[in-house]
């Protein structure tokens, strides 16, 4: 394997993510979270349920704020795409930014 290969392979950035799924049990409604990363590598980003190629990513956006939970943005070809977060996504964004993409 070239030293180019195994950069392909290696995230350029990462950034963790929530998913909040909602249960009802007997009289009750609860939300559990569960804690993943989104993946930025040098032609995609990769979540765990998807991977967008970077040509297909317009841009990323986010709206977050300390101690709340915030939202993370990715703008495709298919439509935008929101992701929880609760720490601040700048430098991945920023990264992102700093790709060749589309």
């Amino acid at each position: 394997m070239t030293k180019e290969q195994s950069n392909v392979n290696k995230p350029l950035a990462s950034h963790e993510i929530i998913q909040i799924e909602q249960k009802i049990e007997w009289l009750e409604k609860i939300q559990v979270e569960y804690k993943d990363f989104i993946y930025l590598y040098p032609h995609s980003i990769e979540t765990p349920l998807h991977r967008y190629l970077l040509k297909e990513v317009f841009d990323i956006s986010y709206k977050w704020s300390p101690g709340q939970i915030g939202f993370l943005y990715l703008h495709t070809t298919g439509g935008v795409r929101t992701f929880h977060t609760r720490s601040d996504p700048s430098d991945f964004v920023q990264q992102f930014r700093e790709t060749e993409h589309l």
